[in-house]
């Protein structure tokens, strides 16, 4: 807080009779010598607000930055919302920063709350922390019209359950009935790939056998979302929602169902 407030009382004497359209102009940067690492701490937390505040939002009161040990969906999407309102290009900059060793979403968490710290690689299952609460981070396409006829309406996807969830062994088999039924597999790589419509060719030949390897699935996904707070962000840039948390919390695994096969790992779909 005493930060804060220098910055205010220096903002209020230095500042106040600068142009500042003319200053983001003159910031406009996309990236910042900042590293994965400096994310897994607090250490440089209010140095790294500040320059992404001065560069890209300099209209931004810092002290709009949530404070909460919560993840918080209202108070999410209410910053966002401001953070597009000051610059809609630097708020798309800030929701898909590019990092190594940062997934999309990460390093605008990172800048909106106070408390929050980036997992690192060794992290297995966590990707944000804020205080006592963890969680993990998908960032993931929401259907607006039935997309391919496959993902239902409403019904989000694009994303991969956690590494502590195993879908390679339902994948090979569901390989297997795939050559039984005649369906060819896509992609030119050594790596299982088979997409919405071989999906759905496979439910339609094969329902009996698809029935059970939806169930199987629905087993591994209930020991994934039983055990971890997911937080889904929307990443599709088009979308008004963009950036926007759509979900918190644990998920019902009876709302999984398996999208596609990529990379020899199952994708789920999810009703949220």
């Amino acid at each position: 807080m005493r930060f804060k407030k220098y910055l205010n009382l220096q903002e209020e004497i230095e500042l106040r009779d600068l142009n500042g359209d003319f200053l983001k102009k003159a910031l406009r940067l996309k990236t910042f010598s900042i590293t994965s690492k400096d994310l897994q701490f607090l250490e440089h937390k209010k140095e790294i607000q500040f320059v992404v505040r001065t560069t890209w939002f300099p209209d931004l009161d810092l002290n709009s930055t949530i404070s909460s040990t919560k993840f918080d969906k209202v108070a999410h999407n209410e910053l966002l919302s401001k953070l597009k309102s000051s610059d809609k290009t630097n708020a798309g900059n800030l929701i898909h920063y590019s990092m190594p060793g940062i997934g999309p979403g990460e390093f605008m968490f990172y800048f909106m709350y106070d408390n929050l710290t980036v997992g690192g690689g060794s992290s297995k299952g966590v990707d944000l922390k804020l205080g006592s609460n963890t969680a993990e981070l998908k960032s993931i396409k929401v259907s607006v019209s039935g997309r391919s006829k496959w993902v239902p309406q409403g019904w989000i996807s694009g994303f991969f359950m956690g590494g502590a969830v195993d879908t390679s062994a339902l994948a090979n088999k569901i390989h297997v009935e795939m050559q039984k039924q005649g369906i060819k597999k896509g992609g030119s790589g050594s790596g299982l790939e088979y997409a919405s419509g071989a999906m759905a060719e496979l439910k339609q030949k094969s329902p009996t056998k698809y029935a059970q390897f939806e169930r199987e699935f629905g087993r591994l996904a209930n020991t994934y979302f039983s055990k971890e707070t997911v937080v889904f962000i929307n990443n599709t840039s088009t979308q008004s929602s963009y950036g926007e948390i759509l979900h918190v919390g644990p998920v019902n695994a009876r709302n999984v169902r398996m999208e596609v096969i990529t990379q020899s790992k199952i994708k789920p779909m999810v009703k949220i």
